[in-house]
């Protein structure tokens, strides 16, 4: 969730304007009444708020994580690119979970990470799939990949969900639009593992 309402209105406007729509077509695009962003965001006596379904909404989506910035890779009030499917706060049903526990059924070395992010949506995963990923698998180019990129500036460190094509890992993604991709070197970024699978969510 972003900080303040400055910063939940710059996401907005800068996700509309990236995307060459109105903040009126960005709601209804995104499942919503035409007015939902517009009453939020022209509101200067700070009475209209804003809901996190509604944020999550025009993430879904734009393919922007909330507090992501068009043409940047992330932000510090950004959310998680992929999250491992236990760390996942929505709920799943049933039969997600039982699909997920037959795939790794007897195998340790395999992980359910959930999408969350629109750095993929170009081939088709979309925020909310579901990626199993082989932790001993070796990627060859093409595979789809977990990655983690360290920012030795910050001190901080990302984990990603890419296309690896040796030897860089790349978003490919329509609405994100052409990212920089990141050389894997095994020191600043590394691969943590390889997609065998994707289990398809409910849209």
């Amino acid at each position: 969730m972003m900080d303040n309402q400055r910063d939940t209105k710059a996401w907005l406007k800068a996700v509309a304007d990236h995307m060459n729509l109105s903040l009126s077509k960005l709601a209804l695009n995104s499942g919503m009444a035409a007015s939902t962003l517009t009453r939020y965001f022209n509101d200067t006596t700070g009475t209209v708020g804003i809901t996190q379904s509604t944020l999550e909404n025009v993430a879904k989506y734009s393919g922007f994580r909330p507090g992501q910035l068009p043409g940047r890779s992330t932000s510090g009030m950004a959310e998680p690119d992929a999250l491992p499917y236990a760390n996942d706060n929505e709920p799943h049903p049933g039969w997600i979970d039982a699909a997920v526990k037959a795939a790794k059924d007897g195998r340790n070395s395999v992980e359910a990470w959930v999408m969350k992010g629109g750095a993929l949506d170009g081939m088709g995963i979309m925020p909310g799939d579901i990626v199993l990923i082989d932790l001993g698998r070796r990627p060859k180019t093409g595979d789809i990949v977990i990655a983690q990129i360290i920012d030795p500036v910050r001190g901080t460190a990302e984990t990603v969900m890419r296309l690896y094509q040796a030897p860089f890992i790349t978003s490919h993604s329509m609405r994100l639009g052409p990212q920089r991709p990141e050389q894997v070197d095994d020191d600043r970024v590394s691969i943590a593992g390889t997609a065998i699978g994707i289990i398809r969510t409910p849209s």
